[in-house]
């Protein structure tokens, strides 16, 4: 047990804004109570108050009672007094809008501000959702602009710029938290300084109280009754806040040391706080008055359900959500995995008449019963069939659903199926001809099964089995409760789970290729455990982890990576001090066989995700045992990341620029400095891979006085970044630059906007079109060092040839 956490927490009339609402027992009661007039509902806890919903007994089902398109965001849909808001954006300006609930004809629009501009993966438009209060709504730009609307013709009643008024802190991503009406109180969270959580006057929009120094990112409050007493329940990136809603006063706090910027509370009973904080474990807290003020409890911490984007449910004393990308049931009191569900994918849950009501990111909707005896469901539609990141909503019979592109009013009537086709992940039957498929056949009904698998993984000590020049089979062995393949052959984030031989352990899946494929994979075992193949000798280490490499029988040999050990060039370090960043960042420095000692000076290549390039990206090997034979001796320098900045360092719109102009203008003339240098730009190649090729490609187009040549691998320019690139092709006038560009047909993708080889092939178009130098192309690859290792000899070879003379 453990006293309210003490830490600096005051209050002051100065700042405040935006947040997110979630879950509640006390939650001060907005519309009607068949109304959705808010992010979470009308209770705050993601559930409806309608029964009598779901009779599918008489051959009803989902079916569409009006569909309109929409622009991106990520904005949910509060339903209140016939009227369904949410926010979007067009592609130049964010809006909130509203339609009429029962025909879905558009009753106003309200221009917020020009186009929240997605990066780093994420897409354009506005993340909050609006709240409705009588004839108000209450919204939250993503740039900070808090406002009230007149709700029946979306008239400006007051607005505020949270940023300047409030002193707010703009998360990564923008202001995605939902406003929260506490009685006369607007409460926010803002995340400045002193200004954690804010409340507001929400007739004037003026300052009530601030208080907090913890910092916010997508975090939403809620309100509860403890011990008598309502409060208001606030998440920070560290603590949780119990606090009097009406002045700000701090009643408790709580270090949760959660590892998640989406935390949101769920109450389980009077004064117990589920929390998914980490996302790795969940945990539950008790709340209990005591003479000093408040005890606070650790009830349980599970594994069992892991972090996600989704809040969950509680219903009769079961937690319903997802663990990871897996429909989960976990016993409220004692935080004990019931079930996992592969099906229906990840998504968004909320819950009504007692079922859950699913939304999947690919756009399906589900209706099955909440129960803790296994995910049985009941009636599906497949609504959308693209990218979809907001939860449903439910109001007067109805669930109301969206993606980036559509909003929908969904009934149960009358269908013809209630249980619609979507799209599946189970696993097909590939090449059932094949030799692989026909021994299979024959171990099935086979008495002998163990001796047959045994004699099996005798013969093939090295997995996966390949047949003739497409054909991957992959085979585990093993026991499981659930067993899947994740790699670069399938869209980013799919699975596919395994044939497992009946009464055996063997487990198989076939894959169809390109003859010289490079791909890399996993395995993910019982939901959770993602493993390398045991049987397969070639790893490599990237992004998501260790994963197993395949190569196909006609790739690109790639022995020269060998073991990684240094015998022939040295390795040098230092710190470098950036006075544009203000920080410091180590820098690792590949120095060939024949500099010391000696007079040549060499090029240079810098390479971008230094630390991570240098330990996974095979550059050293390939210089060690290549140079000379393929290409000229080179320096090698990596560019390791700011440890604060991470990995947006060179990406974020905040600071990629400082970036570029900080290796340009700074670490250029400091390595030649240190080294014999051929310090020209036709001797500097700056390359990377994913991010780090779109920061080359930047520093190709905007410092070609100091880089003339440009390598990336697998660019991402996800989002607006290949507009962008295009354009600075375009509009500018043509550099002195050559560039080697190479990306893979199993490179990211998935069933919407992401698509690496779409957005290369086009911005490689547009620089042959220019007239520049393009060499490289579209291989058979994946995604990561797993695969980009094998290239690096073909873009040395390409810009530093082996002269003559040498050879």
């Amino acid at each position: 047990m453990m006293k309210a956490a003490s830490l600096r927490f005051f209050v002051r009339v100065a700042t405040g804004f935006a947040i997110v609402v979630f879950v509640t027992t006390s939650a001060f009661a907005l519309g009607d109570d068949g109304d959705w007039p808010r992010w979470r509902g009308q209770n705050l806890n993601g559930t409806a108050s309608e029964t009598g919903v779901f009779d599918f007994s008489a051959g009803s089902g989902l079916k569409i009672t009006w569909q309109k398109p929409l622009g991106s965001g990520y904005s949910s849909i509060s339903i209140a007094d016939g009227r369904a808001v949410t926010m979007f954006s067009d592609s130049t300006f964010d809006y909130v809008i509203a339609f009429d609930a029962e025909s879905g004809a558009e009753q106003w629009r309200f221009k917020i501000d020009s186009t929240y501009v997605g990066h780093s993966g994420s897409h354009d438009g506005p993340l909050s959702t609006p709240v409705i209060e009588g004839n108000r709504i209450y919204a939250l730009g993503p740039k900070g602009q808090l406002f009230a609307l007149n709700a029946t013709d979306g008239e400006t009643i007051w607005s505020k710029q949270i940023i300047d008024d409030y002193q707010a802190r703009i998360p990564t991503y923008g202001f995605s938290t939902a406003p929260i009406i506490d009685g006369d109180v607007l409460v926010v969270e803002t995340g400045g300084d002193g200004t954690t959580i804010s409340g507001i006057n929400k007739n004037t929009g003026d300052l009530l109280w601030a208080a907090g120094t913890d910092t916010v990112q997508y975090q939403s409050p809620i309100t509860l009754t403890i011990a008598g007493r309502h409060q208001l329940l606030c998440v920070g990136d560290k603590y949780l806040y119990g606090m009097d809603s009406q002045t700000g006063e701090s009643l408790w706090s709580y270090l949760h040391k959660g590892g998640h910027s989406s935390i949101n509370p769920v109450m389980v009973g009077e004064n117990r706080i589920f929390i998914n904080h980490k996302w790795g474990e969940a945990a539950l807290i008790e709340v209990n008055k005591s003479d000093a003020g408040y005890d606070i409890n650790e009830v349980w911490t599970s594994k069992g359900i892991k972090q996600s984007h989704n809040t969950s449910v509680l219903h009769e004393g079961y937690l319903y959500g997802y663990s990871g990308r897996f429909l989960t049931c976990v016993d409220a009191s004692t935080g004990k995995s019931v079930w996992k569900s592969r099906p229906p994918g990840d998504g968004f849950l909320i819950l009504v008449d007692s079922h859950l009501v699913i939304l999947t990111k690919k756009g399906t909707l589900h209706v099955a019963p909440a129960t803790p005896e296994k995910y049985t469901e009941v009636a599906s539609l497949n609504l959308f069939g693209k990218t979809t990141w907001t939860p449903p909503s439910f109001a007067n019979g109805k669930i109301y659903a969206r993606n980036l592109y559509d909003i929908a009013a969904i009934e149960v009537a009358e269908v013809e199926k209630m249980v619609v086709d979507v799209p599946s992940s189970k696993p097909e039957l590939v090449a059932p001809d094949s030799k692989f498929a026909q021994w299979v056949a024959r171990v099935a009904p086979a008495s002998d099964k163990k001796s047959m698998i045994d004699e099996f993984m005798r013969k093939n000590q090295q997995l996966p089995v390949l047949e003739g020049e497409r054909l991957a089979h992959f085979v585990y062995r093993g026991e499981a409760t659930d067993l899947a393949l994740s790699g670069d052959m399938f869209n980013l984030g799919d699975e596919m789970p395994f044939f497992k031989l009946p009464g055996t352990d063997f487990y198989h899946l076939t894959v169809e290729l390109q003859p010289d494929a490079v791909v890399n994979y996993q395995i993910v075992k019982d939901f959770e455990e993602r493993i390398t193949d045991p049987h397969n000798e070639h790893k490599a280490n990237s992004f998501n982890g260790e994963n197993s490499v395949l190569y196909m029988s006609r790739a690109a040999d790639a022995s020269h990576l060998g073991s990684g050990e240094l015998t022939r060039g040295k390795i040098d370090t230092f710190r470098f001090e950036s006075k544009l960043l203000e920080n410091d960042r180590k820098i690792t420095v590949y120095l060939p066989e024949g500099y010391h000692g000696g007079s040549l000076r060499y090029p240079v290549v810098y390479v971008n995700y230094g630390q991570q390039a240098f330990d996974w990206g095979g550059i050293v090997s390939t210089l060690e045992n290549l140079a000379g034979r393929r290409f000229q001796a080179v320096l090698a320098v990596f560019v390791h990341l700011d440890a604060k900045a991470g990995f947006g360092e060179i990406s974020r719109p905040a600071t990629r620029d400082k970036y570029l102009d900080m290796v340009a203008d700074e670490l250029v003339p400091e390595i030649d400095q240190r080294y014999r240098t051929l310090s020209r730009a036709d001797a500097r190649l700056i390359m990377g891979g994913s991010s780090g090729a779109y920061s080359a490609i930047l520093m190709g187009l905007r410092h070609a006085e100091v880089f003339a040549k440009v390598a990336g691998q697998s660019p991402n320019l996800n989002g607006g970044r290949r507009a962008e690139v295009i354009a600075l092709a375009n509009e500018t006038e043509k550099q002195p630059v050559e560039f080697y560009l190479h990306w893979g047909k199993y490179d990211l993708r998935n069933q919407s906007e992401l698509d690496f080889p779409a957005d290369n092939t086009k911005f490689f178009k547009t620089l042959r079109d220019k007239g520049y130098s393009a060499l490289g192309g579209e291989t058979n690859d994946g995604y990561g060092y797993g695969a980009w290792r094998t290239r690096v000899d073909d873009i040395l070879e390409a810009f530093f040839p082996v002269r003559e003379s040498s050879k």
